[in-house]
């Protein structure tokens, strides 16, 4: 019955558009990096991490210590205390595991032994954390962002177990790709310039990185999907500044609410009138700047770094980590907004402890239920990505269909080959169908449809490299992806 429920009200949406102990985190908090313990000034030096975990209200919960020392496989992780560059954070794709990179460095370790070092002499590290606290960091990469001002700043999964970096090195940076955990190498995936990238992040399976180099300013598509190859090109999304300075895009961390709607964390803070959050829209393939919000209000000039976010039933809710100045000795607050316009209020959770900053945050949704299920005949693929939480939105795109596509949605498994193909599931006569390579699918905000399970494939109708039969038109098969509504 609840599945029943469910696909009525979709069809009509649709119709209308370790080595420290610690606590497992709680879905639906907020976690932010905060370097240095405070018993001394944060400095170029080396200094150690912690995970704070806080309600999305800003009630502190926890702290999870990151390792300074080396046991076993297990490296030591830290990062300079003054860079503002370092130290984000990331939710894998999966939503099952915390990541972010640094040094193989006790505290106190000198920045010539760091960020000027080789990476064969100090190891640039991945530490990965899971939901119950538990922290992997044996991977030490020996080969990426070496020499001078070489430093590892952000680095995305899919699943915790292969691995994006980004970072800069005049000899190993750009974007790098770490087949396994545990891995000691990793290889560069850059067609060219920038190699000074700062944030990387995925949304809908495709990477993006942030920078301020060149002409890449502000948020760019990097390669194709989830890459692992080299020669991959850096695409500045356009409508984005191309000149930097403080009356440009000062990009590091961004979030993407939909395909149209961009949040960027920009840290110019002193005279500059785009610091803050920004707010960036998408018209007719053009994106535009529609508004910024500042802790303090309209004017105030406060800047963002650190950012985060969660949207249910289209409404938006960040989380950041904002600072006054340029300065990275200065303190920094963890805020959060609820985005209603260009008035809403960015409000202070908490402020970073003398001798300490806040730098990467993320927000804790729950992990996906999403499964692939092989199936698919012919050349056309599919893309399935959310988290499939009631109030959010499951986004399935057919990819590179011969023909005329559609998405199809069905609420039992069937396995039923057809025409030298198989049906996962009955989305024709039980189910819906809908025409286009894309498609949007809102799950209802009630808790009836907690539980339900949804199938779907993607057609390409009048492939002409399918076989026909029974008088049917040539069509393929996409594989499948299942999920539970939760």
């Amino acid at each position: 019955m609840q599945s029943r429920i469910l696909l009525s009200v979709l069809a009509a949406t649709i119709a209308f558009g370790a080595t420290a102990e610690a606590q497992g985190f709680t879905i639906g908090n907020v976690v932010v990096v905060r370097v240095g313990d405070g018993s001394s000034a944060l400095t170029s030096a080396a200094a150690p991490i912690f995970l704070d975990e806080y309600t999305p209200t800003g009630s502190f919960v926890q702290s999870l210590p990151l390792p300074t020392g080396t046991i076993g496989n297990q490296r030591a992780i830290t990062v300079r205390g003054n860079a503002t560059s370092e130290a984000f954070l990331n939710v894998s794709i999966s939503g099952a595991y915390l990541t972010m990179c640094g040094y193989d460095a006790a505290p106190g370790t000198a920045a010539a032994l760091t960020q000027d070092a080789a990476a064969n002499v100090t190891n640039r590290v991945i530490a990965r954390v899971d939901l119950n606290g538990a922290i992997d960091t044996s991977t030490a990469l020996t080969d990426a962002y070496s020499g001078t001002g070489g430093n590892p700043r952000s680095v995305i999964s899919d699943d915790g177990n292969q691995f994006w970096i980004s970072g800069t090195s005049t000899v190993n940076g750009g974007v790098r790709y770490v087949t396994s955990l545990g891995d000691t190498t990793s290889l560069g995936l850059n067609a060219g310039s920038p190699t000074n990238v700062r944030c990387i992040n995925a949304f809908d399976g495709q990477l993006y990185v942030s920078s301020a180099s060149g002409a890449n300013i502000g948020v760019n598509v990097y390669g194709d999907q989830l890459p692992t190859t080299p020669g991959q090109l850096v695409t500045q999304l356009p409508g984005f500044p191309t000149t930097g300075g403080t009356q440009a895009a000062s990009a590091y961390d961004f979030f993407f609410a939909d395909e149209n709607t961009l949040y960027v964390a920009d840290d110019n803070a002193v005279a500059s009138p785009v610091g803050g959050i920004q707010k960036w829209v998408r018209n007719a393939g053009t994106w535009t700047l529609a508004y910024r919000l500042q802790l303090g209000g309209p004017g105030a000039n406060t800047a963002c770094r650190g950012l985060t976010g969660f949207v249910r039933d289209g409404v938006t809710t960040l989380w950041g980590t904002a600072n006054t100045s340029n300065t990275g000795a200065a303190a920094t607050q963890l805020v959060t907004v609820t985005d209603t316009g260009p008035g809403s209020t960015v409000v202070s959770l908490a402020t970073s402890p003398l001798s300490t900053a806040f730098r990467g945050v993320r927000f804790l949704a729950k992990p996906t239920t999403l499964q692939r299920i092989p199936a698919a005949c012919g050349t056309a693929g599919i893309k399935v990505t959310g988290n499939a939480e009631i109030g959010t939105v499951v986004r399935t795109t057919i990819l590179t269909p011969s023909a005329i596509p559609f998405v199809g949605y069905g609420l039992a498994p069937l396995g039923v080959p057809l025409c030298g193909c198989t049906l996962v599931t009955d989305f024709v006569s039980s189910g819906l169908l809908f025409a286009g390579a894309t498609s949007a699918l809102p799950l209802p905000n009630s808790p009836s449809v907690v539980g339900a399970q949804i199938y779907i494939q993607g057609v390409d109708l009048d492939a002409f490299s399918a076989p026909g039969c029974l008088g049917l038109p040539l069509f393929t098969l996409t594989d499948g992806f299942t999920f539970t509504v939760q």
